[in-house]
């Protein structure tokens, strides 16, 4: 069994829907076309220097997130708890973007916008065995290099760190988690590869957004 497979009932436990079956498509596209004429730093969490947007993309991308994020009733019931709307509008895939993360780079703790967050990685560089012996495990330390990490809390209220063993098992796999979920990055140390993984946002479309000149009622308490 491989990383991928042991680790995914855990992480559907805590609200993150694990996928295997991403469309060659939506691969495709993801893979061939980066456009580094759109970059995205200014509006991301993370401590990289390559991130970069992608634009037009086909709606095959934005139906199979869809079709996946229905296929899990905890993201489905997450969503139910957004009270922001007094009418049904339709979800869309509000952004798309891809993170070339290099040695020593990482992404802080941080939530999205919108519904729906998600992660596809498209290439991991390192092994895992190699990251671990850097810091390796001992007393009451987990290795945590390279891992990507969701913070979650239990029934008790007790802050737990779910650090996802990300390896080549994971690569061309779907994560979709809800979007104010906390979650980070730790740097990879054993190679001078790119991590690279597509991130977007899943979110409602509003008919009118709020504009500095939309009107507000006043509300009586």
């Amino acid at each position: 069994m491989n990383n991928f497979e042991r680790q995914r009932p855990e992480l559907e436990k805590w609200g993150v829907g694990c996928f295997d079956n991403v469309p060659q498509g939506v691969l495709d596209y993801l893979r061939n076309n980066i456009d580094k004429n759109i970059p995205k730093q200014q509006n991301l969490a993370g401590h990289l220097k390559d991130e970069f947007g992608y634009k037009n993309w086909p709606k095959e991308v934005e139906e199979y997130l869809m079709q996946c994020a229905g296929q899990r009733s905890f993201l489905i019931e997450y969503a139910n708890t957004i009270k922001n709307l007094d009418v049904d509008v339709p979800f869309f895939l509000a952004d798309l973007w891809v993170n070339l993360q290099k040695k020593h780079e990482f992404n802080p703790i941080h939530t999205h916008s919108g519904v729906w967050s998600f992660i596809i990685p498209l290439q991991i560089p390192y092994k895992l065995e190699d990251e671990d012996k850097i810091f390796p495990d001992h007393g009451n330390r987990k290795s945590c290099t390279s891992r990507l990490t969701f913070v979650v809390n239990n029934n008790l209220g007790t802050i737990n760190s779910i650090e996802v063993d990300m390896d080549q098992s994971y690569v061309d796999k779907l994560l979709i988690f809800p979007a104010k979920l906390n979650h980070l990055v730790y740097p990879f140390f054993t190679s001078d590869g790119i991590r690279i993984t597509v991130s977007g946002n899943i979110s409602l479309r509003a008919s009118q957004p709020i504009t500095k000149d939309s009107e507000f009622k006043q509300i009586e308490v």
